[in-house]
């Protein structure tokens, strides 16, 4: 320990003898360190920290499956739900819970009226979590039946800002919707967090009841101790099997799909973060590669040092020691550079993460992150230390004494290793290259999708009715044809509509939301659970033409759509494409659940699920002859949209002064809230990227550097015998480019594999890109052209007498 002690304190005044060579060997670590910890630090939050429960690797989601329609992941009816409960022996306990559509609920009563995030689940949700309320207590029986008495339990948050954290709030009366609930418990903020509720109503399912079309649940279950999840996929799958055969008109072709709870809030990212994970692993890589290029060319210096320290007893493994504490200082200066960086980095993407994966809000610097820094700390030190000091540590004393100046042919290593290194770097700048520049096609590639639909000037926001309060349909009706009117006469208002649910929105549900089935009326008659599946889309008549999606064929809603006229319906191209082939849809009628609507229009295709995603058939019905509660509102303005939300506001209140809104979002917002996690994941990639390709040019120029100051006695004797300016040039480029030639062919290979991982993030462009796959190298051969030619151009200029009297 005391010789360590020793050799610590030497190397700092090494380090500190030399600050240039130290600040950049610190820098280039800590780019390299850094962003390795932030992408951890959002590995760590997102697929290493287990749930906020016991065991929670025994916590599974159980959803049913529709494989020949392509759904993998749906919700499950109340009958089924019942069903897996009593028949299944898997699990110690199951829960049904769903989360209330994007309008959530309102809430008075106590302060002012707030929309907020709400769900329903059954008594066992919180035991099976194995979570106690922090304050009161769970569901009772009685409270979780139908008819039973009004309870809500609150999150977490909601009781610090509404109740500020009182406990006399539990027993308090809360009108949620307009109607008044009991609360008897308070959720903790882990699962009110992870979960994105302040609200939790029981689902009060009636266990008499049969309906087995509203697929509504997502099922939560716990496996017993000693039950595997494969075990209960086999038993969930028989269930399945026996329930088809025992109700064929509904459960025919469905099927049943179990796993861990955790994957549903990483499902969507956890590629994204892989792939970034290996980006970053590539550009620490290069960082370690280049400064092990920095210490063999700074060893040609200590050459005669080291040969002293031998010569006066120092054995190898000594010197081997010294100089890897030396980068054992240099490892751990960069990472705590690195982590600095980390922390601002994770503060940044904490702003722009999305909302639908609210775990990443719970990004930490615990000891998973201070671990995975320290262990990069080492692994670097052993990366770019030991083989430096390997062959520093492996000198001639005698010939190296006798050289002035210390100065030796071999002096660092070979040209061969430091050219190895740099052909690396170039290969793995390279394959980040190729990465980014795939990324950021596909990215100008999902950019240019025609939407289908307006974006600009769109002010758009979510507004839902209590049932106790607008419980007729005319009420409804009535209040979202007056708030209409109102809306159109605002100044600076074009024009305004309603639609249930918002086009573009974006969630961590995997599901599409508001799917209807439906039958066309002279065509082959389906068998209940064979029918055909289109996004069902309640709108005003004014939103097509706010929103500007074109009327293609017939016509679009009008006031003689009512309550008491014939039921009609839109639909969209996609629609007509699919299911009238050479066949005129306008005046089709087409039959869901049990009411026929005719078609009387057909719109085109707006794209409702994100721009990468694809149209599917819609069919669209008027508010006016299904007045719907919840709607989000789009209001086309002739400027500023966010200008005009206090107006919209207003007029809301002037209908009813205890309606709140929620979500305000411009729709370019919105559109741009879609790509965010493409956008980030491209930006970042690029980042990587840039970094990788100036280290690598770093590591040309100082290599050529290197390489002329190693060679100017050589350099001056060419001159001497003739050569010209020219000739210099193409020696010392030559060297550089043979390198990067090297490295940018070996790194095109390893792209043309390694990039089939980004097959799933990528959007009409293939993983082997002809346009990236020749553009990367060709930028990276006229980098290292550039970055060879600065030391060439001062080779060419060398005195050929100093040169020869240069040692």
């Amino acid at each position: 320990m005391q010789l360590f002690w020793q050799d610590l304190r030497y190397g700092l005044r090494s380090l500190l003898r030399n600050p240039g060579f130290s600040a950049v060997a610190i820098l280039a670590l800590a780019l390299g360190i850094g962003p390795n910890s932030a992408i951890f630090t959002v590995v760590n939050a997102v697929l290493l920290k287990p749930l906020p429960m016991p065991e929670p690797d025994r916590v599974m989601m159980v959803w049913q499956t529709l494989l020949k329609s392509g759904f993998d992941q749906l919700p499950a009816t109340a009958a089924d739900y019942l069903d897996w409960k009593q028949q299944s022996h898997s699990f110690e306990n199951m829960s049904a819970a769903f989360a209330i559509p994007e309008y959530g609920l309102n809430i008075s009563g106590t302060g002012e009226p707030e929309r907020v995030g709400a769900a329903m689940c059954s008594k066992e949700f919180l035991p099976v979590l194995r979570v106690n309320p922090v304050v009161g207590r769970n569901f009772l029986p009685e409270e979780d039946s139908p008819g039973g008495a009004p309870a809500v339990l609150i999150s977490h948050g909601l009781w610090q800002r509404r109740f500020h954290s009182d406990r006399l709030a539990v027993g308090q009366t809360l009108t949620v919707n307009g109607i008044p609930r009991t609360i008897v418990g308070v959720v903790p903020h882990e699962v009110s967090d992870m979960v994105a509720a302040d609200l939790w109503l029981p689902t009060a399912i009636n266990p008499n009841g049969n309906e087995r079309k509203n697929h509504t649940y997502g099922i939560v279950a716990r496996l017993k101790p000693g039950v595997t999840m494969e075990q209960a996929r086999a038993e969930m799958t028989m269930i399945a099997q026996r329930l088809e055969q025992q109700y064929p008109a509904t459960n025919s072709g469905w099927g049943i799909r179990v796993f861990p709870m955790a994957e549903m809030y990483s499902g969507k990212i956890r590629p994204v973060l892989l792939v970034l994970l290996g980006a970053v692993g590539l550009l620490l890589l290069i960082a370690c590669a280049n400064l092990a290029n920095l210490l063999l060319a700074r060893a040609a210096s200590r050459q005669k040092e080291i040969a002293i320290r031998g010569a006066m007893g120092a054995g190898r493994m000594r010197i081997v020691r010294q100089l890897m504490t030396e980068s054992l200082v240099l490892a751990f200066a960069g990472g705590l550079v690195g982590l600095m960086l980390a922390w601002v980095s994770v503060r940044l993407l904490r702003g722009v993460i999305p909302d639908m994966f609210p775990t990443m809000k719970q990004m930490t610097f615990d000891w998973r992150v201070l671990l995975f820094t320290f262990g990069m700390c080492i692994a670097t030190c052993l990366l770019f230390g030991l083989v430096p000091a390997l062959k520093v540590s492996r000198v001639e004393l005698n010939t190296t004494l006798k050289e002035a100046g210390g100065r030796s042919d071999s002096a660092g290593g070979s040209q061969r290793i430091r050219g190895t290194l740099l052909a690396s770097e170039v290969a793995l700048a390279v394959l980040l290259s190729v990465s980014a520049g795939l990324l950021m096609r596909s990215f100008v590639r999902v950019m240019s999708v025609n939407p289908g639909l307006r974006t600009e000037n769109i002010l758009t926001m979510n507004i839902s009715l209590p049932e106790v309060k607008y419980a007729k349909p005319e009420q409804r009706m009535t209040f979202f044809k007056t708030l209409m009117e109102r809306l159109q006469a605002l100044p600076g208002v074009r024009s305004a509509g309603a639609v249930q649910f918002l086009p573009l929105r974006v969630s961590i549900l995997s599901f599409r939301i508001g799917v209807s089935g439906f039958q066309i009326q002279g065509h082959p008659v389906l068998p209940e659970n064979e029918e055909l599946l289109a996004d069902y889309r309640p709108v005003t008549d004014g939103y097509f033409n706010t929103l500007g999606i074109a009327l293609r064929q017939g016509r679009v809603f009008d006031e003689h759509d009512t309550l008491e006229s014939k039921r009609v319906a839109i639909v969209n191209e996609a629609m007509v494409r699919r299911h009238f082939v050479n066949e005129n849809p306008i005046g089709q009628v087409i039959v869901t659940g049990h009411t026929p609507m005719e078609i009387v229009g057909v719109v085109g295709d707006a794209k409702l699920y994100g721009l990468d995603a694809a149209v599917e058939p819609a069919i669209y019905v008027a508010h006016t002859q299904q007045p719907n509660s919840d709607m989000g509102l789009v209001v086309r303005t002739q400027g500023d949209p966010a200008a005009l939300t206090a107006a919209v506001r207003n007029e809301i209140l002037k209908l009813d002064a205890e309606q709140p809104i929620s979500d305000v979002r411009t729709m370019d917002r919105v559109l741009s809230d879609s790509l965010m996690l493409r956008r980030v994941s491209m930006l970042m990639i690029c980042v990587f990227a840039g970094l990788a390709l100036a280290l690598a040019t770093v590591g040309i120029y100082g290599l050529t550097a290197y390489s002329v100051s190693q060679r100017t006695h050589e350099i001056g004797l060419r001159t001497a015998l003739g050569a010209n300016q020219l000739q210099i040039l193409r020696l010392v480029v030559g060297r550089g480019l043979v390198i990067s030639l090297i490295g940018a062919a070996v790194g095109l290979l390893a792209a043309f594999q390694m990039t089939r991982v980004l097959a799933g993030m990528l959007y009409g462009v293939t993983a082997t890109d002809p346009m990236v796959f020749v553009s990367v190298p060709l930028l990276l051969i006229g980098v290292s052209l550039v970055a060879s030619y600065v030391p060439a151009r001062k080779a060419a200029r060398i005195d050929p007498l100093e040169a020869l009297r240069y040692e």
